[in-house]
């Protein structure tokens, strides 16, 4: 306990500032930023600890001190949102450009202000080039990119005070920018600022950015009082965590003490037991949540939950870019109609794609100040191209789907038509939002925007669930549903199925190839037993069809058993076998999914049609199973044998000798072209031939002989007898 309280005592003062030595109170905090920074995961998380220590040591604002100028607009949105929910003053200075990701960092700042000579914009969404993708599927990827960095784009304009239709020019070259009687881009040419258009007077305030301003010293001068900046980076983190560190054990048990008594929690506590009662339940949807089905299995399960122990109200915490439609679509259409109790959804900060589809089938949608929802356009789950009238009956199927469970839920159904339906788009009351030929993803203002005196989609903007909390009237205790232990092996079996096949194939074949049973198939077998296991938890297997799932894969092993071992040449029963092993690994990924003809909603009488698409997932770990096997068993027959561990079996170390010197080898290499012999075993390809009175391996090719065949040797090759029938 102790120890536990040095620590927490440590990260307190981490987060408050220096009783003795205020460093950054009434100082400008600055941090360079550059393309690298933000490609890099680790960098970027390093730098955000740097700003949240300066902010809780009470800096007096952070200045971003931007050098990008390829960065992706795509990865960078979310980096952006977080600076836009920084609790102090945020100010960009452009020192060289802010190009692509770059502008929406500074779109994210209170203030912008430019360097001479430098630039901002030019942030269009990208997406890499695959040339298993249609066209058509490249162009839906496309077009689904940019509908989400519009959003996000005029969501930090209007949050942070700079004009909407500048973020959407940076974003979309086919809006343009013309203000007053000045083009600054043309339609089809994405909106790029040099320094002096971005400061020009636009009805009477700057266009963009406040002034052009010499350096980031200059920059700080005039943003405090004293003029005063540190930079921060890891030597200033450093000697910070050292000055810290320094502090006396007595003063680091009073912050505690201190802290305790008067903070109250802040993020809802994590649930250790699995009790709802009069609970707010919170189910995180994160980014890769939904597309793992274990995840999904784990929301019906907690959602059920809620309704057997009756919690008080839950609400959907979500960040997340989509996921499985057919899973997200039985999610809101089944369990969620189900719930008995009140739902809500909190989009913080993107509800894209199949995360729309959720907040949209809930009571209650809240945004977050910086956030966006829309962009649930299907796509096809391999990539190949849909026709025109193929997409239109997959969009009819969705919208009937789905528009059924809005209506009920009360929300506007145009709008979820528009987020499916780029054809759509989205007029309300004559005043058009989204334009035709665009995907409707709407930003935190368009979508609280009010329409007849109601909110267009979202009750508000908010920061907090707790917020939420207080402004639903909500009692019960805020608490975040996790999984169980068996739910979390679900999700990580289902997640890396693909390494578990590897390890299964790759020991199953070492096994097969050495004499008795040992550690190989051990492995392989606990490897195969967590893949099912695994599954089956997720959901993908249940009832009767696991026994007859493993059955087909324990026959698909036997026959590949037969082929290696008994009969090996004759390919029909390794076919077979792989193919009994593969339909069982890709079903259990996959589970037998079977969807609504398209254009039509599923029902209890209408017919059913095989969607092969579901399965993609399950054929490609297959596919990097069988590779990543097959990779390693050529590394270890190659390796293995010169490993100290194994060289002990070896004649030359066990027994005195070499591996050459042995009888059998010996008579090989007295073996020459044209000897005649007698076959002592089948050859199927290999056996055993007797050539001068001496034992010996051989192999026929193309063939096979039967025990008691005379031959005569055709070729040697290194140790190896090839003979043929006389």
């Amino acid at each position: 306990m102790n120890a536990f309280r040095q620590i927490l005592a440590t990260m307190l003062l981490l987060a408050s500032a220096h009783a003795a030595d205020p460093a950054l109170a009434g100082k400008a905090a600055r941090v360079v930023v550059r393309d690298s920074d933000l490609s890099d995961v680790r960098r970027w998380n390093e730098i955000r600890q740097w700003i949240d220590e300066a902010v809780a040591q009470g800096t007096s604002g952070v200045i971003l001190d931007l050098h990008i100028t390829q960065s992706s607009a795509q990865s960078v949105l979310p980096l952006a949102e977080q600076i836009a929910r920084l609790k102090t003053k945020t100010q960009a200075y452009v020192n060289t450009s802010a190009v692509g990701g770059g502008a929406l960092l500074a779109l994210a700042c209170d203030e912008i202000w430019m360097a001479p000579g430098s630039r901002i914009g030019a942030a269009p969404p990208k997406i890499v080039v695959d040339e298993s993708l249609s066209t058509k599927a490249q162009d839906t990827l496309l077009a689904e990119g940019l509908a989400v960095l519009k959003a996000g784009a005029r969501s930090l304009c209007k949050l942070k005070g700079h004009r909407p239709e500048i973020g959407e020019a940076f974003v979309d070259r086919e809006k343009g920018l013309v203000v007053g009687s000045t083009t600054l881009a043309e339609k089809g040419e994405l909106l790029l600022l040099d320094a002096d258009a971005a400061v020009q007077p636009v009805d009477g305030k700057p266009l963009l950015a406040r002034a052009i301003i010499d350096d980031v010293e200059a920059l700080a001068k005039s943003a405090t009082p004293s003029g005063a900046m540190v930079t921060l980076d890891a030597a200033w983190f450093d000697k910070r965590n050292a000055a810290v560190g320094g502090a006396s054990p007595g003063t680091q048990a009073e912050t505690v003490d201190k802290i305790e008594e008067k903070s109250e929690p802040k993020l809802p506590v994590i649930a250790r037991e699995q009790n709802y009662k009069d609970k707010v339940v919170v189910i995180p949807v994160g980014q890769d949540d939904l597309i793992i089905p274990a995840r999904f299995e784990f929301m019906k399960r907690t959602l059920n939950l809620c309704n057997e122990q009756g919690a008080e109200a839950v609400i959907f915490d979500l960040d997340t870019p989509g996921g499985l439609a057919w899973d997200t679509i039985t999610l809101m259409m089944k369990d969620l109609q189900n719930l008995k109790t009140r739902s809500l959804a909190y989009v913080n900060t993107r509800a894209i794609s199949a995360g729309a589809l959720i907040a949209m089938a809930t009571d209650t949608i809240y945004m977050a100040p910086a956030s966006a929802i829309g962009a649930s356009t299907p796509v096809m789950g391999d990539g190949t191209e849909m026709a025109a009238a193929e997409r239109a009956k997959n969009n009819s199927a969705f919208m009937g789907m789905a528009r059924t469970v809005v209506r009920e839920k009360g929300h506007d159904v145009r709008i979820i038509e528009g987020m499916i339906d780029m054809e759509r788009g989205l007029v309300i009351n004559g005043q058009v939002i989204i334009p035709k030929g665009e995907i409707v993803t709407l930003d935190s203002e368009q979508a609280t925007m009010l329409v007849d005196g109601k909110p267009l989609l979202a009750k508000g903007i908010v920061k907090t669930i707790e917020e939420i909390k207080q402004r639903e009237s909500l009692k019960g205790e805020l608490i975040t549903a996790e999984p169980t232990g068996f739910e979390w092996i679900a999700i990580w079996v289902t997640r890396y199925a693909a390494i578990l096949i590897i390890i299964g194939l790759a020991g199953g074949y070492l096994e097969m190839q050495t004499p008795g049973f040992g550690l190989p198939g051990f492995v392989s077998i606990s490897a195969f037993a967590v893949f099912f296991f695994g599954h089956y938890v997720a959901g993908s297997l249940a009832g009767k069809e696991t026994m007859v799932v493993a059955a087909i894969f324990a026959l698909g092993i036997i026959l590949i058993g037969v082929e290696l071992l008994a009969a090996p040449g004759t390919f029909l029963p390794g076919i077979l076998g792989f193919i009994c092993v593969m339909v069982a690994l890709v079903y259990a990924m996959s589970g037998w999914e079977v969807a609504p003809p398209a254009g039509e909603v599923p029902s209890s009488t209408g017919g059913i049609s095989f969607n092969l698409t579901a399965y993609a997932l399950g054929f490609r770990n297959f596919a990097l199973g069988v590779s990543g096997a097959a990779l390693i068993i050529t590394v270890l027959c190659l390796w293995l044998p010169e490993l100290r561990p194994f060289r002990v079996l070896v004649l030359q170390n066990s027994a005195g000798g070499t591996f050459e010197d042995a009888p059998a080898m010996q008579a090989a290499a007295r073996a020459r072209t044209g000897d005649g012999g007698v076959t002592r075993s089948a050859l199927r390809p290999y056996g055993t031939v007797e050539i001068g009175g001496q034992l010996v391996e051989a192999m026929v090719e193309g063939g096979y002989l039967q025990s008691g065949s005379s031959v005569r040797v055709r070729e040697v090759v290194g140790q190896k007898i090839i003979v043929e029938a006389v």
